[in-house]
């Protein structure tokens, strides 16, 4: 099996277009990265932990419909046709990227991804490991009561696009992911401007202020509640399953008392495909 056979079609952005065109697109389609195109050829590739790190740290004065694209897209990395899953992961652990582009310049064929990866591992592995082989032990995590500006501080710090919210009795009850913030920020925007997708410096500036309403809105008020969760000692092709279905990046892991033990996330999974 080579990756031609269980890759995707890439949805494409135009170079000319803004970073709220990118963040209303990957809400829309419910994806995490862009192929962005010029004059019909792909140029570059832009992620939403991309837009999730630019979107909160940079200090240009201008809202984020003025800035364009090329202003935080990466290079695409390019892979053949026949390239097993086995060395795409590789790559890709290499690189330390989540997509490889199956082609050339001239001509992309598909756009492979560590949930692809999941998939071939789901449908081809013969069940012999354990999520404690592969887990994550250490994690980053926040709890409900903490302000937002906190929160995204440390999303940044880290350089992490989701975080765990713990309650005081430090049981996971939910996370927080740019991709919430981004709805936020749509939200926000669309007060000042009906187009609904205007985001200014003054709203982005606002998740890490003190005085606004970084500093009056809790980990609680935006989190998403709930958190998907496994046990440790559980086939590594039943975390496969779950991610999948859920469409998330990773699931809780718990241990013998079920509590919380780390986390097992698509990169763990796909260190294991190496092996």
């Amino acid at each position: 099996m080579s990756v031609i056979d269980i890759c995707k079609k890439p949805i494409s952005i135009l170079k000319n277009s803004t970073i709220s065109d990118i963040i209303k697109k990957l809400l829309e389609n419910n994806i995490s990265r862009l192929i962005v195109v010029e004059n019909g050829k792909p140029v570059g590739i832009i992620t939403e932990k991309d837009v999730g790190l630019f979107l909160f740290s940079e200090t240009t004065k201008q809202g984020l419909d003025d800035i364009m694209i090329n202003k935080i897209m990466k290079p695409i990395i390019f892979i053949e046709e026949t390239l097993t899953p086995k060395n795409s992961a590789k790559i890709m652990l290499e690189k330390g990227i989540s997509s490889l582009a199956i082609g050339t310049k001239d001509n992309i064929k598909g756009i492979f991804t560590k949930t692809d990866l999941i998939k071939y591992y789901l449908e081809n592995n013969s069940g012999n490991n354990k999520v404690v082989d592969f887990m994550t032990h250490e994690y980053i995590f926040t709890h409900t009561a903490a302000p937002l500006f906190k929160v995204v501080r440390k999303m940044l710090e880290n350089k992490i696009s989701r975080i765990i919210v713990k309650d005081q009795n430090e049981k996971p009850v939910g996370i927080i992911s740019f991709r919430d913030l981004f709805r936020i920020s749509i939200e926000l925007g669309s007060e000042e401007d009906d187009s609904g997708f205007t985001i200014s410096e003054q709203i982005r500036k606002g998740f890490l202020s003190e005085e606004g309403f970084g500093g009056i809105s809790l980990a609680r008020d935006i989190m998403s509640k709930g958190i998907i969760s496994i046990k440790f000692n559980e086939d590594l092709k039943n975390a496969c399953k779950l991610i999948l279905e859920s469409n998330i990046s990773g699931l809780a892991v718990l241990d013998g008392n079920n509590s919380l033990a780390g986390i097992i996330s698509k990169t763990d999974i796909t260190k294991a495909i190496t092996i």
